[in-house]
């Protein structure tokens, strides 16, 4: 399986469709409170734990560390 190039443009690309997360490769819209979808995330350490990233949050990271998702 190819690995999917993460790009600004794509991100705000997906912004723009609606979506809010990206949890483990997949696209997610949340439906309500998004504080609190994340927030079942934060106190949990165990390696099953998906990787949560905000869409908004990684328009600000530098472009070699989107590319190391």
């Amino acid at each position: 399986m190819e690995k999917l190039k993460i790009s600004k443009k794509r991100i705000e690309d997906w912004i723009a469709q609606g979506y809010d997360v990206l949890q483990d490769g997949k696209l997610i819209k949340i439906e309500g409170d998004l504080q609190e979808f994340l927030r079942q995330f934060a106190q949990d350490t165990a390696d099953n734990v998906p990787k949560t990233y905000l869409l908004k949050e990684l328009l600000t990271w530098p472009d070699e560390e989107l590319e190391k998702l």
